[in-house]
């Protein structure tokens, strides 16, 4: 019998718990919950083998980010999802506790954003590819992912040129609205990036892109890219497209061109 994947869930709420439960009700994970003592987690995820914490951030005994801190000093390799009722600043805790945290699960939990997060946690293997030399477009097993935004798409396609780089703030800014005021560029650029976060998530990919407060990278271990296997002697496909409608991606295409043509060095 092949072993489940564990999951801890800390909620002070038994209502919470049981919501929980219901809600991911037929997953394969074994579930262990903890109610009044969220310190015991800790000392569990210390000598088990646990994919993932499900933590409420508010709650009477200890903040969740803080028993967030805990549990990633006793488990290296834990995946962290927060779970809670209120609005929080999310980049804030993922610039503090960084890329093991997958993302929030608000109360009342939504099905398809717990599901991929379990997508995340599971092992599951998706053939994900971002394919730049036609309009660009991201896709999970084969299926093109719907975009609520033209410019969160474009925020990925950003991305995906920058191959693995840290993308800043500015940088993004500077690609994407290069003509308005800053502190509406700033607006801007956070309503795409909370939408190409919600896309990722509801595409059962969340772990493709790392968000961090005032930068975005793409995880390109999980992901495959013809212009990267351009970038890497691999030409064939290219022929003379890449991602039109983006203004800024013309230098980048020039640089392809002239590679194709034997003079780039």
């Amino acid at each position: 019998m092949v072993e489940k994947n564990k999951i801890i869930i800390v909620d002070d709420e038994p209502q919470a718990l049981a919501s929980f439960l219901l809600t991911t009700l037929g997953k394969d994970f074994d579930y262990r919950f903890y109610c009044e003592k969220p310190y015991e987690a800790v000392e569990y995820v210390a000598t088990h083998q646990v994919e993932a914490a499900f933590l409420d951030i508010r709650m009477p005994n200890i903040n969740g980010v803080d028993l967030a801190k805990e549990i990633l000093k006793a488990n290296k390799t834990i995946k962290i999802v927060f779970i809670t009722a209120f609005t929080f600043d999310e980049e804030s805790i993922y610039a503090e506790l960084g890329d093991r945290v997958l993302g929030f699960a608000y109360k009342p939990f939504d099905p398809i954003r717990l599901n991929s997060f379990f997508a995340a946690i599971g092992n599951h293997s998706s053939d994900i590819l971002l394919k730049t030399f036609a309009p660009f477009d991201l896709f999970v097993d084969g299926q093109a992912v719907d975009f609520s935004s033209a410019k969160s798409k474009e925020l990925l396609a950003l991305l995906t040129v920058y191959n693995g780089s840290t993308l800043s703030l500015e940088q993004s800014i500077a690609a994407l609205w290069p003509s308005h005021d800053v502190e509406l560029s700033k607006r801007l650029y956070r309503d795409a990036k909370i939408r190409l976060k919600s896309a990722l998530e509801e595409a059962g990919v969340p772990e493709l892109v790392s968000f961090g407060y005032g930068y975005l990278r793409l995880n390109k271990e999980h992901v495959r890219c013809d212009y990267w296997e351009f970038l890497e002697g691999r030409i064939k496909g290219y022929e003379g497209t890449f991602l039109p409608g983006y203004d800024w991606a013309r230098s980048y295409k020039y640089q392809m061109d002239l590679k194709v043509a034997g003079t780039y060095s």
